[in-house]
């Protein structure tokens, strides 16, 4: 091996001397140490074993947020400062440690302060031996709580994106809705994670909320009415709102009115968010609540609204497939009846009929009248309509024969469709069994509107001159028709008046909107359709 010159010699021991010069220049000189680590917020901390006494840097009293002075020394004063549900976890590790002389390393907890605020300390420490019986541990500690809330934030919205994606398979494969909301309001509960989560429905007329589902509530609550549309109140302030409502301190709160049931189960802190289809239309409330105070930031709202806007597509969904499912089976019992009205209306005709031609030419009008009806619901039941209109429609063949009398009233597309084909039925009725089967034969319909916080249709149906109406020994399918779509599509009500001058109904039907689908709907429906050979009363 090649020796070194004596330039390489000279260059090598200077080196060597540099460095031997900094490193005592540097170790010695704690202010840079102490400087260093409190710049990075380290405190450094020592415990000798045998007399539990702790020695504690200038710099850990403000990273474990008690005040400058207060520190005694001993192992006793630390303890009472981790969190009562962590202390087991820090004595166990400092044990290991001592047991095994591997490092100690934990996180944990500082006890609760005033503030509400959690604060996480990581700590790391090396044992300290003679003879192998550990005499002391050095280690360092530092704050790590914005770490644990970036790590518990990501983590949060992971499984919160999951859930919502969990949540839309099972809204676009659950048929039962009562299923999918009883999911909602248990991943809700669980993503959150909070003690009671509610949905309430707007119930039609847009004054009463009904508990359709939740968790953490007191028996009776689900499926009762707990709270109203009042002004000033928990409803309206979250339906008025544009984003959802977070509430810090619900006892504090008076921004609006605190509903009982709340009150009762003693809810502090809580987020609730309005239930609204793409049209902006309010079908409810998605609300959340803790026992104890509890902040929810952009990320919790978010969440809530991102459901919310879920369940309201599921309503929309389940309202639609069931308003096809009824238009088909309407359709199908339609066609069953056109052609003994076509025959009723033939008959009627040519009793009126001076000769052939006037036959043809009355005959073909009111067969024009007839179909007119059928395509007003069948093809243009989706869009606005006047009542008067979609009377004059459905009546055409009879219009010499009947009166009219109320305000100008615009139906929506659903109420259109749906009492349509109740008024269809009173009108196959009428013209096979009521007035409209004999020549002096009347009908009177009139109609008015209430308003109280929704609009609400009274229309009266009267038939005059007539036989006598008398009570049917079964209810056929007209009449469960009438029923199943005035009652629940429409969420109104049915009165019938059986007299010796004719048939009288009073239908009342709420026009703000219908009921959200549940199982009595479905029930219903499935009654009318195995029905649907009986014909109509």
């Amino acid at each position: 091996m090649d020796r070194p010159n004596a330039k390489e010699t000279i260059a090598t021991s200077g080196h060597k001397r540099r460095a031997n010069s900094a490193r005592k220049a540097f170790l010695p000189n704690t202010a840079t140490v102490r400087a260093a680590l409190e710049a990075r917020q380290i405190g450094i901390w020592s415990w000798d074993v045998a007399t539990n006494a702790v020695t504690w840097s200038s710099n850990l009293e403000a990273i474990h947020g008690v005040p400058a002075g207060s520190f005694d020394g001993t192992y006793a004063f630390f303890e009472r400062d981790v969190h009562p549900e962590d202390r087991r976890k820090v004595q166990a590790s400092l044990e290991e440690a001592l047991r095994t002389g591997r490092p100690y390393q934990v996180r944990y907890r500082l006890a609760p302060r005033k503030t509400g605020e959690e604060r996480w300390i990581e700590a790391s420490g090396t044992v300290i031996a003679e003879d192998g019986v550990p005499q002391r541990m050095i280690g360092v500690c530092h704050d790590v709580t914005e770490r644990v809330n970036l790590e518990s934030e990501l983590h949060s919205r992971v499984k919160q994106r999951e859930a919502l994606a969990r949540l839309g398979e099972s809204a676009l494969a659950e048929s039962d809705l009562e299923g999918l909301l009883a999911n909602v309001v248990k991943t809700v509960a669980l993503c959150l994670p909070v003690d009671f989560v509610e949905i309430l429905e707007l119930l039609p007329g847009d004054t009463n909320l009904l508990m359709r589902a939740g968790v953490g509530w007191k028996a009776g609550i689900i499926g009762s009415i707990v709270a109203s549309r009042e002004d000033g109140g928990y409803a309206s302030h979250t339906f008025e709102a544009a984003v959802p409502v977070v509430v810090a301190d619900l006892p504090a709160e008076s921004r609006f009115t605190i509903p009982h049931y709340l009150e009762d189960h003693r809810c502090v802190s809580g987020v609730s968010s309005m239930i609204a289809g793409r049209d902006g239309r309010a079908y409810g409330i998605l609300g959340v609540w803790t026992k104890e105070r509890r902040p929810f930031g952009a990320q919790d709202t978010s969440f809530l609204a991102a459901v919310g806007h879920l369940v309201a597509g599921a309503i929309q969904r389940r309202q639609l497939e069931e308003r096809h499912e009824l238009m088909i089976r309407e359709l199908r019992h339609r066609s069953g009846n056109l052609f003994s009205q076509l025959l009723a209306l033939f008959s009627q005709t040519a009793k009126n009929s001076k000769n052939i031609a006037e036959l043809t030419s009355k005959y073909q009008a009111r067969v024009l009248a007839l179909a007119n009806a059928h395509r007003l619901i069948t093809e243009a039941g989706w869009k606005s309509t006047s009542l008067a209109e979609l009377l004059r429609v459905v009546l055409g063949p009879y219009l010499d024969r009947t009166s009219f009398s109320g305000p100008n009233v615009d139906l929506a597309p659903d109420p259109t469709f749906s009492l349509s084909a109740a008024l269809h039925e009173l009108a196959a009725n009428a013209i096979k069994h009521g007035s409209l089967s004999r020549p002096q034969g009347r009908l009177e319909l009139a109609w008015l509107v209430t308003r109280t916080r929704g609009l609400t249709l009274i229309l009266d149906w009267i038939e005059c001159n007539g036989p006598p109406a008398r009570r049917p020994r079964r209810t056929g399918f007209g009449s469960r028709l009438i029923r199943l779509v005035i009652e629940r599509q429409m969420n109104g009500e049915v009165h019938s008046v059986y007299a010796r001058k004719g048939l009288s109904m009073r239908m009342v039907i709420p026009l703000t909107h219908e009921r959200w689908p549940d199982q009595a709907t479905a029930a219903a429906a499935t009654g009318a359709a195995e029905g649907a050979g009986a014909g109509s009363d």
